[in-house]
């Protein structure tokens, strides 16, 4: 299963910046309650604002006032509650979420929040009940295909599940989830560690695809893509997410560890070019390709890349790399000649690849002179 990564955010501090409540600790009782803060986001907003340690402290007296003026207001205790917990606080946080079901017995945000508090404190039996206690409460309602809380219930059920490596479980409570919000990264990528879990690699790729596809900058969501990868032997794939994951949190030591696991980029270059030369055109495209994955500002893995192309006759994929190498180093003389001869000898080719480059980025003056040139040279 996936380690965890040690300088990044794991997915369950993704779930609480996805629930896209924009509250700050210090904000007004008025707004905290039109909002109805979750418990989860408020902690990680705490843990993030370690030099505001006033904030919470002053939220927490505001609300105690509220509390002490209206006693049975069951929304009051629940909102003194996420303060509570926001401040880590939990045995007081527990006290008002409890005071706050017996104002109001099926208060679902009370179960939550309880799950929530049980989850971080280590206690999975109890947060396990709370969480199917809201998806009790919450079967019946015509709503139910949409409601938050219900889809949070779910995904932290699946979290549960996967980390007591009940893989089977943990897959039906995300993917129901997943019908609620389809739009959940961190719910993909959870899923994704459960079909991993049951050796569903395949299945595992494509949720964890999914996720990326939602958040491009997820480095969690890489770094499984490439532990999936290469378990499936597909060194390509896997070298592209772990760098991506190290370039998104170069902080975070798993990726890190992942690459070195690699050796160097040069190392890789020397196969390609020994494969190169026994004329091994598979062996040297895989090692050309590692090797641009492992450093891709390298020009020398640019270069080899481009070469290994040419030998497979895809002259428009060779002149792309090449165009890559010029951003590399415009004044590259290997980089131009290999672009001019492919202009040279292969001139629809050429033609067709600015066309291609263009329609992407039409205000590229370069791309223009060079097509414009190819147009004229072929009439």
């Amino acid at each position: 299963m996936s380690e965890a990564f040690t300088a990044t955010k794991t997915s369950s501090d993704r779930r609480i910046l996805d629930l896209g409540l924009n509250i700050a600790i210090g904000t007004m009782l008025v707004g905290l309650l039109a909002l109805g803060a979750w418990f989860a986001y408020t902690v990680y907003v705490t843990e993030q604002r370690k030099g505001l340690t006033n904030a919470p402290t002053r939220l927490i007296a505001a609300l105690e006032d509220q509390v002490r003026a209206n006693p049975n207001d069951a929304i009051l205790r629940v909102r003194l509650g996420e303060a509570l917990g926001a401040a880590r606080r939990f045995p007081e946080a527990v006290e008002q979420f409890n005071a706050a079901l017996k104002i109001e017995p099926e208060h679902v945000g009370a179960y939550l929040d309880l799950g929530m508090v049980s989850m971080l404190t280590g206690k999975d039996a109890e947060a396990e009940r709370y969480f199917k206690r809201v998806i009790e409460l919450t079967d019946a309602s015509q709503f139910s295909n949409v409601d938050e809380r219900r889809e949070n219930a779910l995904y932290n059920l699946g979290r549960l599940k996967l980390r007591q490596q009940e893989y089977e479980e943990a897959a039906g409570y995300l993917k129901a989830a997943l019908r609620i919000r389809k739009d959940a990264s961190d719910t993909y990528l959870s899923l994704a560690r459960a079909l991993q879990g049951l050796e569903d690699y395949d299945g595992a790729i494509k949720q964890a695809e999914f996720a990326i596809a939602f958040d491009p900058a997820f480095a969690e969501a890489h770094y499984t893509l490439g532990q999936l990868y290469e378990a499936k032997g597909d060194k390509v794939n896997a070298s592209y997410h772990y760098y991506q994951a190290a370039r998104i949190e170069p902080d975070a030591e798993p990726p890190q560890e992942a690459l070195a696991g690699f050796g160097p980029s040069s190392d890789w270059i020397a196969r390609a070019e020994a494969a190169l030369e026994a004329k091994k055109l598979d062996e040297a495209l895989e090692a050309a390709l590692i090797a641009r994955n492992l450093d891709p500002k390298n020009l020398q893995a640019v270069l080899i890349h481009a070469k290994v192309l040419e030998r497979r006759a895809d002259y428009r994929n060779a002149l792309e790399v090449y165009l890559a190498g010029a951003k590399l180093d415009a004044k590259n003389k290997a980089v131009a000649a290999g672009i001019a001869a492919i202009e040279r000898e292969r001139p629809a080719d050429a033609l067709a690849v600015y066309r291609k480059l263009l329609k992407e980025s039409p205000g590229d003056a370069d791309l223009k002179k060079r097509a414009a040139r190819l147009s004229r040279a072929g009439r």
